[in-house]
């Protein structure tokens, strides 16, 4: 790491941090790093979709997931910080164009323990974000919603609370990926895979590679499913992997509203494809909008 870059870091008074997912693709050393970077800075952390589980949710360094939406930068404040600074950036996720409101630099994954040691603190707490509190105060009470159709983010932890350690939850693009991103409440790296880009039918490919060695698998999509995706679900059915597949459907039956997260528990490790369609208020998704603009993840969304 250059002197330069960490003096450029520490001349900056209010500054803040936008971790992709190259910390998580450089290994446990970069993510170690990143944490004890942010701690030794006293510095919040925003992560792209990409990225989720580098802090656990209720991590003071924590300032949210970011970059599927139109003022995701804006609410996070960096139009009002001195400098940012970027690090495992995939710019699929996150066109510099959207998040450079402020004077930029890049740190490389493997440089972020040496800057730990190199970085002066902020004297300032940190304070949660702007698009953090308004994001929670729609997903927090959706979590236990006890009605059906069932809110997106009661969806979301239906599936969560179905997952052992070590398994693996994808998502398509567009209204599920944008509630998986956002609702989804990691805390293992690695657990969570929705794609940079629009391309159908690879969150369940991605789904079966896991289940074929061996990982808990579950892939989330919604009705109708697009070609690709119904494509890649016979190619499971057909290559005999065991993955539960948990489909949004207006159509589905509306039961209890406590029986689709003990389907899904239930269908969990179960052998071959097992298929569970729930039906979900996608309307709620206006909420999300409302506070911050209109989807540009995956070149817009549906």
């Amino acid at each position: 790491m250059q002197p330069a870059l960490s003096n450029t870091i520490n001349g900056a008074r209010r500054r803040v941090v936008l971790a992709g997912p190259g910390v998580v693709h450089a290994g446990p050393e970069a993510v170690a790093g990143l944490r004890a970077f942010a701690a030794a800075a006293n510095i919040g952390v925003a992560n792209t979709w990409g990225a989720k589980g580098l802090f656990a949710w209720d991590s003071p360094y924590h300032l949210g997931t970011c970059g599927l939406q139109a003022r995701d930068f804006e609410l996070l404040g960096f139009g009002d910080v001195d400098l940012i600074i970027t690090t495992g950036i995939d710019i699929d996720e996150s066109p510099p164009a959207r998040y450079a409101l402020a004077p930029t630099v890049d740190v490389l994954p493997p440089d972020l323990d040496a800057l730990a040691r190199a970085v002066t603190a902020n004297e300032s707490p940190i304070r949660p974000s702007a698009l953090y509190e308004r994001i929670a105060a729609i997903v927090q009470p959706g979590y236990d919603a006890p009605t059906v159709p069932l809110h997106p983010a009661r969806a979301v932890a239906d599936v969560r609370a179905a997952l052992p350690s070590g398994a693996l939850v994808t998502a398509e693009p567009g209204p599920v990926g944008l509630w998986m991103a956002r609702a989804f409440p990691t805390t293992e790296l690695g657990s969570v895979f929705v794609p940079a880009q629009r391309a159908q039918g690879a969150a369940l490919g991605r789904a079966r590679d896991g289940a074929r060695v061996g990982r808990v698998a579950i892939a989330m999509t919604h009705a109708p499913l697009a070609d690709e995706t119904q494509r890649a679900l016979e190619g499971c059915a057909r290559d005999d992997v065991d993955v539960t597949v948990v489909v949004w459907d207006d159509a589905a039956p509306r039961l209890a509203v406590d029986s689709y997260r003990a389907a899904i528990t239930a269908a969990v490790g179960t052998p071959g494809v097992t298929r569970i369609d729930v039906p979900v208020d996608l309307a709620i998704t206006r909420e999300l909008i409302a506070i911050a603009g209109p989807v540009v993840a995956w070149g817009g969304s549906d």
